[in-house]
């Protein structure tokens, strides 16, 4: 196999040698302005346009580019400053809560209305602190050995978010777990446990790789104190 290389004063040479010369020397338009209207560039109706003609064009559609962008970063903004409005009030309501089953309730109806979402459940790696609290399906328990699928996010302290692992899926929504396609994993923890907030979605691009879970993070900080009279540590 052989590589063609190119010959001084070729055709494409020249090209190559004409670039690399306006590249080192940015102002030579400024000294020959004249160019700017002579200089032809191919349009892709057919009909050739003058360059000044074809760098204003480009910076317009830059322009609009930058102004859709500018326009997403702030609807962003407002669907967070609203969602983190009504996170605040989740959170001063789960603390007048008067027991772990009002909280589990409270916390679920919440998060699928405002997440949209198809599925929402806490699995907590402990045991409840009283006989007679609420033995809801949430405590699963120090010992379970499905505790090892979510070891690492627990550590981490920090949600992430997309495809859920096969494994976890299975134990998180059981038969049903097939139809959730995105989920957002949030960390609970405290002393000597650990657990997860899990909010499912059955579009696959609602929760989303890398995006951003801030406010979620937040949640599962003030979740985890909230939850803390509730289990037993040891």
């Amino acid at each position: 196999m052989t590589v063609q290389t190119k010959k001084p004063g070729t055709r494409t040479g020249i090209a190559d040698d004409v670039a690399e010369y306006l590249r080192s020397h940015p102002g030579f338009f400024n000294e020959y302005p004249e160019l700017l209207t002579e200089i032809e560039v191919p349009h892709p109706s057919g009909e050739a346009v003058s360059l000044v003609a074809k760098q204003v064009a480009a910076l317009r559609e830059q322009n609009e580019q930058l102004r859709k962008r500018m326009h997403e970063l702030i609807e962003i903004a407002r669907q967070n400053e609203e969602l983190a409005k009504r996170l605040h009030q989740l959170v001063l309501t789960l603390m007048d809560a008067t027991d772990s089953r009002e909280i589990f309730a409270t916390l679920y109806e919440n998060l699928r209305r405002n997440f949209r979402a198809d599925r929402v459940i806490v699995k907590l790696f402990a045991n409840p602190a009283f006989i007679d609290t609420f033995p809801g399906e949430e405590f699963v328990g120090p010992e379970i050995r499905e505790k090892e699928l979510f070891r690492h996010i627990i550590e981490k302290r920090s949600p992430i978010s997309g495809r859920l692992k096969r494994q976890q899926q299975a134990f998180l929504f059981g038969v049903d777990g097939d139809v959730i396609s995105s989920a957002v994993i949030v960390p609970l923890h405290g002393a000597n446990w650990g657990g997860v907030l899990v909010i499912g979605s059955s579009d696959p691009d609602k929760f989303l790789e890398g995006m951003g879970v801030e406010l979620l993070a937040n949640l599962g900080e003030v979740l985890s104190f909230i939850i803390k009279p509730w289990i037993a540590t040891r």
